[in-house]
């Protein structure tokens, strides 16, 4: 259980604006460690160390605040008599200080729930900016103005919907990326193949892209001396493969 406190800004159910509030919650600590993740920093840490020695041994001496910091902390300078030659060492044992959690990091949830499952709930929330930009760029959200505030709350109730469907797609072509061009029993070769071809298309396309393709879809008539011609575009093997996998009738 943790406490948490605020000061209310307005004054309702008899409470006074200005007066200190108490809440308790319950909170559960996720801690995680990731092996790539610490490699990547310890990587990026050393670099920036050892940009920061050779540059005080160019006798650079203006640095700004946050690189001043890691020198006094991780550096240790020093010149052998009057006027000798400067000498850059690391501080060994800050610096291991420093590494030692490199690789760990740890969020804090409201719900009881399985490690990984709240990882990924966690990292979905990554998606909100994009989400956004869909809303802005295919969702008709850029102009939001409106005559009446009915049409306002009915046009942003549609969005939402839309973002719905959204997300449920792009977590649906997910797990069909994530078994495509895999060898099982029943899958022929021919069949891999094609999978093959979904997977790298589906790799170089975002979810408008994909929606957009699907979306030329159509008919043309032209009508000539010699008669009306006709020409259809229509799904390609790839395509109603893709289909298939997301549960759509293709026929």
């Amino acid at each position: 259980m943790h406490q948490f406190s605020r000061v209310r800004q307005r004054s309702c159910n008899g409470k006074v604006a200005g007066e200190k509030e108490t809440i308790s919650r319950r909170l559960y600590l996720h801690v995680y460690y990731s092996p790539d993740n610490e490699a990547k920093k310890e990587l990026a840490f050393r670099e920036d160390l050892l940009e920061l020695k050779a540059q005080i041994e160019g006798e650079e001496t203006e640095f700004t605040k946050s690189a001043q910091k890691k020198i006094d902390k991780y550096l240790t300078c020093s010149r052998k008599g009057r006027g000798g030659q400067l000498k850059v060492e690391f501080n060994d044992k800050t610096i291991a200080e420093a590494k030692k959690y490199f690789g760990y990091f740890a969020f804090v949830s409201n719900q009881a729930m399985d490690t990984f499952v709240a990882l990924e709930n966690y990292r979905l929330r990554e998606k909100i900016e994009e989400l956004f930009a869909v809303q802005k760029g295919r969702l008709d959200g850029a102009r939001p103005r409106t005559w009446y505030p009915d049409n306002l709350r009915g046009r942003q109730f549609t969005q939402f919907v839309s973002l719905g469907y959204h997300c449920f797609l792009t977590k649906k072509i997910r797990q069909v990326q994530a078994k495509l061009g895999k060898k099982e029993p029943g899958k022929t070769k021919s069949l891999i193949k094609l999978e093959k071809k979904l997977e790298n298309w589906l790799a170089q396309r975002s979810l408008a892209q994909v929606l957009d393709w699907f979306d030329c879809i159509e008919t043309t008539k032209v009508q000539t001396a010699m008669g009306t011609y006709r020409w259809s575009t229509e799904p390609v093997a790839r395509d109603r493969l893709f289909l298939k996998y997301l549960g759509l009738d293709t026929k």
